[in-house]
């Protein structure tokens, strides 16, 4: 039976763009996956129409716990959660063994393997906090900036010729600042056709696409059988130094 993985929108998506985007989101992920994967994608049925401040992602993780049995009624293999700010993921992890991927997590740590530093894209206005997260992730050393690229998600899909220009002059940006590599801080952008591609032609340095990189790490989690218990305490041993 072929693995199957589930793209958890966090937005009430048939109401605001439409069944139709919902397709072609599906597509665009199937023709990414290997080709032994199904891929499936599903809306909440309630929340903001975008995440762009952590209340917003406050409001939407209640509508994914209350998500997470109708992932195990329908037998997923893993769920990627389609928010680039991972709303709710250690909470969803406690409730079930179903691999939950932050997509953003993966890119960012997808990036500090392949470059020396990295600067993020962000839409705008998005959650603040970046930095502290970063913390949290070990990955603040490798970090050197975020810049908005002057539209936000809805406009992302919308209008899509016209925000890449300042999407383009801001990776330029991120380059001068120093970066060697950078991450499309909105799913909204990696679901942009050619966007990635189109990009790295402009600045020259390699885009982590957060959209591919869930993806793939949900496809390698599924491949390594990464499955814990649900509720399970994650045991931390940290030895004490005496400085004696």
């Amino acid at each position: 039976m072929r693995p199957r993985i589930l793209y958890q929108l966090t937005s009430p998506m048939r109401r605001t763009l439409g069944v139709e985007e919902i397709a072609r989101r599906r597509a665009y992920l199937s023709e990414a996956a290997s080709s032994d994967v199904a891929i499936d994608i599903w809306p909440i049925e309630n929340g903001p129409v975008a995440v762009e401040s952590n209340a917003d992602a406050a409001l939407v993780v209640p509508e994914l716990l209350r998500s997470v049995p109708k992932w195990a009624e329908a037998a997923y293999d893993a769920v990627i959660i389609g928010c680039f700010s991972d709303p709710g993921v250690e909470a969803m992890r406690d409730v079930t063994d179903i691999p939950v991927i932050g997509p953003g997590t993966s890119a960012m740590h997808l990036a500090a393997q392949f470059g020396e530093r990295f600067s993020v894209l962000s839409s705008d206005p998005t959650p603040k906090g970046l930095i502290a997260r970063l913390r949290s992730l070990g990955l603040a050393g490798r970090f050197v900036s975020e810049r908005m690229v002057g539209c936000s998600v809805l406009d992302l899909v919308r209008k899509p010729d016209e925000a890449f220009n300042g999407i383009s002059q801001a990776a330029r940006n991120c380059v001068d600042d120093g970066a060697d590599i950078l991450v499309m801080g909105c799913l909204g952008m990696g679901f942009t056709p050619q966007l990635t591609e189109r990009l790295q032609d402009c600045v020259g340095v390699p885009v982590v696409n957060s959209v591919l990189a869930g993806l793939k790490v949900a496809e390698a989690a599924v491949s390594l059988r990464l499955r814990r218990p649900a509720g399970a305490a994650d045991a931390i041993t940290t030895p004490i130094v005496s400085a004696a």
